[in-house]
């Protein structure tokens, strides 16, 4: 797209604030993180990635493909840790998902020679790379759809978004699918308007990046079909190869022809991230347990079902007696058997697909296995700064009364499809963990904001420039009053960070990032026997905590209590949300937040005397 006359004053301006503002995103996001320790999927996705990467072996953590994993690992060397390749645990693995915790923790904390904590720092900064590079994606697409201006828009409202911030440093992969996908989407912006070689290409190989990042992105299945099926039956002609498609009927079937090419290379690119192997170990007589994959399954819809993280012995019996796994899984075994996709990628798939039917989650003061359907839009609500709701919902109603603006429809589905597919799966899914799982979404929002500034700037300028210089101003303060503790961050209209237990939880909150604080505040206080409730999979000892456990973490206790000091409370803000607590425990949590805390660590990690 050629630059408007009119805006070719403000393009070189608009790149060096678009630079600027990436580098300002990524020297807060390392900032904010520096002091941080693991939060509770890290270490179990840095055992995998190195298991991955060095020894080809996928038996840990399948249910995150490995292509994100693949770039965490770049400069790493094999004999950097050492990995225990042999034993019960490293057998147990392949049918027991639970044995993952004790083998993450070995390599992570119980190794003598291994500096993984350093390592995982050193990822952490090449994972930003990512958040910086959606960063860039996001201004290119916006300044291609309505030039400079448009850029420094959308750049602003993604380099100044807490939730961008909070997980864009960290070794998961709801970032890289925030990539992939935008990427996917913009590549087939571009087919949809001309259809090059090297527009389809590097359609089909974004479309196989979606289906090797996160097994949500086997929504860029539809997302293509959809996509493509649109454009075809729009009326304008489509500029495809050597030829202008003037009919309909040639534009479906250069469409279905350009599905089935794209189909073709993302399943080869699948069978390359594994190795062009079927089963997830060296050696072709170690399998995953499909076996166990029903029972998950079975397990989680019974959750779902019964609202119960334990039921009754004759519900479980009845379930179990008349329980059959649906359509998905039965295809899925089918695959299995055929050996139709690597067994690490189905085993995967199936067991994400299993989970979905049924987990633990904490919404406006309630626990529940089944979730809810307005979970994310109630997340999206109290997580997103409240600038950004207010330029959204003016953005609306600016183009609801724009009523000389030119519709240039695909631009439109290009923009809009993936935001609804993707909330629509999410409201459907029992996995209510954390806003994280619908940041795909936000690329396109502030697109989207970036559009309506720009559009607004060239009809009402000096006002419009006001309205859109106030929106940047007081994003970038609602969210600096966060820093550096980004995860626990609710807007100002929810209460803040003070408010955030009442109101979600798990990721939302404290996803145990805040050990050194823990133990920074214990040294300054000797005098103290810390009773520790801490929600996270790193353990506190590492980091010199001396603690005895309270009710719900997993990690042992570290000493006896010591009665002569006085006790003190160290407990998580997720510390009462989860429904597997007694009732003694639930009591006992009520009674110890019933009163002031005596100091909040990272905005999520609370500090009571005796209750």
């Amino acid at each position: 797209m050629a630059i408007m006359p009119k805006q070719r004053a403000t393009f070189a301006p608009s790149l060096l604030i678009v630079a600027c503002l990436l580098l300002t995103f990524g020297l807060t996001a390392g900032m904010a993180w520096r002091d941080k320790s693991a939060t509770f999927d890290e270490p179990l996705h840095f055992a995998a990635a190195w298991l991955q990467t060095h020894y080809a072996d996928f038996r840990c953590d399948p249910e995150d493909p490995p292509l994100w994993k693949y770039y965490a690992m770049l400069g790493t060397q094999k004999n950097q840790l050492k990995i225990p390749t042999s034993g019960l645990i490293w057998d147990q693995m392949l049918t027991d998902r639970g044995i993952e915790g004790l083998f993450f923790k070995q390599i992570f904390y119980y190794t003598p020679g291994n500096d993984a904590v350093d390592l995982l720092a050193q990822m952490r900064k090449r994972m930003l790379l990512v958040g910086m590079a959606l960063g860039a994606v996001i201004a290119w697409w916006a300044w291609r759809l309505r030039g400079p201006v448009a850029a420094g828009v959308a750049a602003a409202a993604f380099c100044f978004d807490p939730n961008f911030l909070a997980h864009s440093p960290l070794l998961k992969a709801d970032v890289p699918m925030s990539l992939a996908l935008t990427f996917f989407m913009a590549a087939i912006w571009l087919v949809g308007r001309r259809a090059t070689i090297t527009r389809c290409v590097f359609l089909s190989i974004m479309f196989g990046a979606a289906l090797t990042v996160k097994f949500s992105g086997i929504l860029a299945v539809p997302l293509l079909g959809l996509s493509l099926l649109i454009r075809a039956l729009l009326p304008e002609s489509w500029p495809a190869l050597r030829w202008n498609l003037h009919t309909r009927g040639r534009r479906l079937s250069f469409a279905a022809a350009l599905t089935a090419g794209a189909s073709i290379i993302a399943y080869v690119l699948i069978w390359a991230c594994y190795r062009f192997r079927y089963g997830p170990a060296v050696d072709p007589s170690q399998s995953f347990d499909f076996a166990e994959l029903l029972r998950v399954a079975s397990k989680h819809q019974a959750f779902g079902t019964y609202d119960l993280l334990t039921l009754s012995a004759d519900q479980w019996r009845q379930w179990q007696a008349h329980w059959h796994p649906d359509i998905f899984l039965r295809l899925g075994f089918w695959a299995n058997v055929h050996h139709l996709f690597p067994q690490a990628w189905l085993q995967g798939l199936l067991f994400n697909y299993g989970m979905s039917k049924g987990y633990e989650a904490f919404l406006l003061g309630h626990s529940s296995m089944k979730g809810w359907w307005y979970y994310f839009p109630v997340a999206m609500a109290v997580k997103t700064p409240l600038s950004t709701l207010l330029a959204l919902l003016l953005a609306a109603i600016y183009w609801i009364l724009r009523r000389r603006s030119i519709v240039r429809w695909w631009n439109i589905f290009s923009l809009s499809l993936l935001p609804v597919l993707y909330m629509a799966s999410a409201m459907t899914s029992s996995i209510n963990m954390g806003i994280r799982h619908v940041l795909p979404i936000y690329p396109f929002i502030f697109i989207f904001l970036g559009i309506t500034a720009a559009d607004a700037i060239i009809a009402f300028r000096r006002p419009a420039m006001v309205v859109v210089g106030l929106f940047i101003l007081g994003l970038a303060a609602e969210t600096y009053t966060a820093y550096p503790d980004f995860i626990p961050f609710f807007n100002v209209a929810a209460g803040g960070w003070q408010n955030g237990p009442h109101l979600l939880g798990d990721s939302n909150l404290d996803w145990g990032q805040e050990l050194p604080a823990i133990a920074e505040w214990q040294r300054e206080h000797p005098q103290y026997q810390m009773y520790l409730n801490y929600f996270g999979s790193a353990d506190p000892r590492y980091y010199q905590i001396h603690y005895v456990k309270l009710a719900g973490p997993e990690n042992p206790e570290d000493e006896l209590p010591d009665n002569s000091r006085p006790a003190i409370y160290a407990v998580s803000a997720n510390a009462s949300h989860f429904p597997w607590l007694t009732p003694a425990e639930k009591e006992f949590y009520r009674k110890l937040q019933s009163k002031p805390p005596i100091t909040v660590l990272g905005h999520c990690f609370y500090l009571y005397g005796p209750p």
